[in-house]
């Protein structure tokens, strides 16, 4: 662990724009995980750039937003067309975008906040609905920050909170056993989960 630690360290000064780019991939449907970036970045600025917290933040925030507005204009430009697209038809079909369209409608600016905490796949399905549903940028964007900022907050202090302590977390998780708090943690986002889906029946 020690030696992970010292290899992001020396990348750290490159962190804002390197995290900002990785960030923006993830609206582009890239498989890179939006929340372990940021996770990371948290981790990254307590262990080596504590001065910099804020600058981080910022720049990770304007990444995770601006790629939602990529994954926007994906679906605003091609639509349905996306439907042929191999690449989409995962996490892209009639029934998920009309079931996501009225879950917004119900929902408003929340469908933004719970949706921030799930995978890219559902995450990246939401803004792609908003475009292809041609919901107004202005109305998308003012929606999803208020849903990226809690989502960010969360997850980078998360990452910081691990940072700050990964020596004395390191150290409970070899004591009491790691596959007990992979099976908490499991359950309790499978709890989440199927909360979730129990009112948007994706």
């Amino acid at each position: 662990m020690d030696s992970f630690i010292t290899f992001l360290c020396e990348y750290a000064k490159q962190a804002p724009w390197i995290f900002f780019l990785l960030l923006l991939l993830t609206g582009c449907g890239i498989p890179l995980s939006e929340d372990l970036l940021v996770l990371t970045a948290g981790m990254i600025v307590s262990v080596c750039i504590p001065d910099h917290f804020f600058k981080l933040f910022i720049w990770v925030y304007l990444g995770a937003w601006f790629s939602a507005w990529i994954a926007y204009g994906i679906g605003r430009y091609f639509g349905e067309r996306l439907y042929e697209f191999h690449w989409f038809k995962h996490f892209i079909t009639k029934k998920r975008i009309e079931k996501l369209q009225r879950v917004y409608e119900r929902f408003g600016v929340f469908t933004f906040i719970i949706g921030r905490f799930f995978p890219g796949g559902i995450r990246n399905a939401l803004f792609i609905t908003s475009g292809i549903g041609k919901m107004a940028f202005h109305k998308f964007i003012l929606r999803d920050a208020i849903g990226c900022l809690i989502s960010v907050s969360v997850l980078f202090n998360l990452g910081y909170f691990f940072g700050s302590h990964y020596k004395t977390i390191i150290h409970y998780i070899k004591t009491y056993d790691i596959i007990g708090i992979i099976i908490l943690t499991f359950a309790i986002l499978l709890f989440v989960w199927m909360r979730f889906r129990k009112h948007v029946k994706l």
